[in-house]
């Protein structure tokens, strides 16, 4: 029978040697009753750090008397667990899974982000973030029989109180949409269309690609952006550059076009090819394009 585990971790930080020192989840039966609970802290083989400590406010103390991640019982029944019919549901999914992959677990299971699926379905809803979701959305409402039946407490930052709130979320996001529609959706990059952050917020990236095609690029290149928003980039940029005139903005042809410039200059045109780290891909093309005519 099908079963759907409701994930998250504390960590001893976010780089590249941090560990899991709490892992907890929920497992749901194929009608979405909670069939286990698990919640365990264990000890990490690195340190935590205080930034780390500052949020979950998981101490050194508190897991002295913890076993390794790997011998802890809900790490052993996570492997069990492991199987292409079942289905996990993790916030903001590729962080716990590169830890669960420290401690030696590929993820077999299908696999549900709802940090995604929110991005993806509700763009005009961000933020994004669990807590948040947790107010905006009234699922703290739901909170208090489950507290009292399971004796768990609801914190922020803390990985079994996160859970509570990832399977409110969970729930209502089934609300709305077929969850075989949302483990779909996480198979795959995702291309958004409304920018959530930064300057250009609110528009959508379409109009962007067309209107401020370098700040894009800029993202593209300079950024270390998840999945989603590099596959969204490089889709609007590429669907928009029939839409888009290319023209210089530097030197002594500022403000014309690469076609303009091989009437007067070819020879400029293909020293500039010759020395293209200074130019974007837009740019080389274009003038790739002009050379060719």
């Amino acid at each position: 029978m099908q079963k759907t585990i409701i994930l998250d971790t504390e960590t001893t930080g976010t780089e590249h040697l941090d560990r899991i020192c709490q892992l907890s989840y929920i497992v749901l039966d194929s009608d979405g009753n909670i069939e286990e609970i698990h919640n365990e802290f264990c000890k990490p083989p690195v340190p935590l750090t205080f930034e780390a400590m500052a949020i979950h406010h998981i101490t050194p103390e508190m897991l002295q008397d913890t076993i390794a991640c790997v011998d802890t019982k809900a790490y052993k029944r996570l492997l069990e667990l492991n199987t292409p019919n079942n289905i996990m549901v993790i916030q903001n999914a590729q962080f716990d899974l590169d830890m669960l992959l420290k401690e030696g677990m590929k993820l077999n299971m299908k696999l549900l982000d709802t940090f995604r699926v929110l991005r993806a379905l509700y763009p005009d809803d961000s933020p994004y973030g669990l807590q948040f979701k947790r107010y905006q959305w009234g699922l703290y409402k739901k909170e208090k029989a489950l507290v009292e039946k399971y004796n768990i407490e609801i914190k922020a930052h803390d990985a079994v109180g996160d859970v509570i709130v990832l399977l409110n979320l969970f729930e209502k996001l089934c609300e709305d949409y077929e969850m075989d529609e949302m483990i779909e959706m996480c198979e795959s990059p995702i291309v958004l269309e409304l920018i959530t952050f930064g300057k250009h917020k609110g528009k959508r990236f379409e109009d962007v690609a067309i209107e401020s095609r370098n700040d894009l690029r800029f993202m593209l290149d300079t950024f270390d952006l998840d999945d989603d928003l590099k596959a969204t980039l490089e889709y609007h940029l590429e669907i928009t550059k029939s839409k888009v005139v290319i023209k210089l903005r530097f030197g002594k042809y500022f403000g014309k076009t690469p076609d303009e410039i091989v009437l007067e200059d070819r020879s400029y045109l293909v020293w500039l090819s010759n020395n293209a780290e200074r130019l974007d891909k837009d740019t080389i093309e274009a003038i790739a394009n002009a050379l060719n005519k």
